[in-house]
């Protein structure tokens, strides 16, 4: 292996190559019905980490170590409220199990950037850091799915009311893996003298969750864009675009997979010439997905987070022009009754008239709101921006043709 790497650098490596050799294991066993050798797989690490060892930088990475290790110092600063020095943080750290990536220089340099990035975290007078209340934002849009695995920790009711929200998403890779945690869970319960009857709990056995119609993919594309994410591997996909009939090919680093009102999308960067930049990409349109092998590895930047780049609470849509949306609700109608109660985007006001209220907030999800004030019919009026109420005026000419 490459000796001018980091101490850093090299763990790093070993433990990515270990779970990139595990997806090698199961491609191996369907390929030729049969485990590889212990040589084999020795083999295959070695090689796995001499091809992707980098004398670069190595604060550029962000390891699934270091992202756990910021888990906790914001649990412990964020929700506990806890006011840390550089040593308070790195005696939690220890506790928690790690050895490593844990000194002062490492903290300055890596740690405490991430922490201070926003103005959430702030360091006080006494050289400690905190969470600054005052600068709180509500974070509107979280994933139900996160929401329901934090409470299925802490009671056999959250377990049984994730475990029919699975049943949205069943046939899909994420459903197996979570039902192996839902399944775990129940198991430590049960452990611990709790009931068995997950029936008994009633309140929670009489919760429905209700999506959109699921759309068909193939567990081939599944599996790849997985293998692909664990490894770090950029891909090539089969795709054709919304609007379009003929197929093309996109060269993609995968981040993240989004699911949103029965349908599932791959985040990523795209860097094929003339369509780089983030881009979403419905998984029902790919018809093929292979690796890029030759590429080697990508890194994760810092904003890779699809959750940052959004404005809105429309779904996963994102045109990138953050926009101000006034919309006016008829009184008393059910439009009226059902949006007052919600965060539909950022800076959101709502003022009252005579005859209804008018709701404003901003939000970079153009087309999803279109649809969603014409949904309403005669009960809801875009006023702002102009763009909206004259396309919102044009389809209702059209419509008005086919009476």
């Amino acid at each position: 292996m490459k000796s001018n790497i980091s101490k850093f650098e090299r763990e790093y490596l070993e433990e990515e190559a270990e779970r990139a050799c595990r997806i090698y294991e199961r491609k191996y066993q369907r390929e030729f019905n049969r485990k590889p050798t212990a040589k084999q797989k020795e083999k295959y690490i070695r090689d796995y980490i001499e091809k992707n060892a980098q004398p670069t930088e190595t604060h550029v990475r962000q390891s699934e170590k270091e992202i756990n290790q910021m888990r906790i110092l914001r649990r412990l600063i964020v929700d506990e409220k806890k006011r840390l020095s550089i040593e308070d943080m790195t005696n939690a750290l220890r506790a928690e199990g790690f050895t490593w990536g844990i000194g002062e220089k490492t903290m300055y340099r890596r740690i405490i950037p991430e922490l201070t990035k926003t103005e959430l975290i702030k360091r006080g007078a006494d050289g400690k850091y905190y969470f600054d209340e005052n600068s709180k934002k509500v974070q509107n849009i979280r994933s139900i799915t996160d929401r329901m695995a934090e409470k299925a920790q802490q009671s056999i009711i959250s377990i049984n009311i994730i475990s029919n929200f699975l049943e949205m998403i069943k046939g899909s890779p994420v459903y197996e893996k979570a039902k192996e945690f839902i399944e775990h869970e129940k198991i430590q319960f049960t452990r611990g003298g709790r009931t068995k009857d997950v029936k008994n709990q009633k309140s929670s056995s009489r919760l429905l969750f209700l999506g959109a119609p699921e759309s068909t993919i193939d567990s081939k594309i599944w599996e790849e864009i997985f293998d692909a994410m664990d490894t770090f591997s950029a891909i090539n996909i089969h795709y054709t675009p919304e609007g379009k009939t003929k197929e093309q090919t996109y060269s993609v680093k995968p981040y993240q997979l989004i699911f949103d009102n029965g349908s599932w999308d791959l985040w990523g960067e795209c860097f094929t010439p003339g369509h780089e930049g983030k881009k979403l990409f419905n998984l029902s349109r790919i018809t093929r997905v292979s690796v890029r092998s030759m590429m080697g590895k990508f890194f994760l930047p810092a904003d890779y987070n699809f959750l940052q780049t959004l404005s809105g609470n429309f779904g996963c849509y994102n045109d990138g022009k953050q926009k101000v949306y006034k919309i006016k609700f008829q009184k008393d109608s059910y439009a009226c009754l059902y949006s007052k109660g919600r965060i539909w985007g950022d800076k959101q006001k709502i003022r009252e008239t005579k005859d209804g209220f008018v709701l404003s907030f901003e939000a970079s999800q153009y087309k999803p709101i279109l649809r969603w004030v014409l949904g309403w019919g005669d009960e809801a009026e875009p006023l702002e921006p102009a763009e909206l109420v004259d396309e919102w005026k044009a389809k209702i000419r059209n419509m008005a043709k086919k009476i």
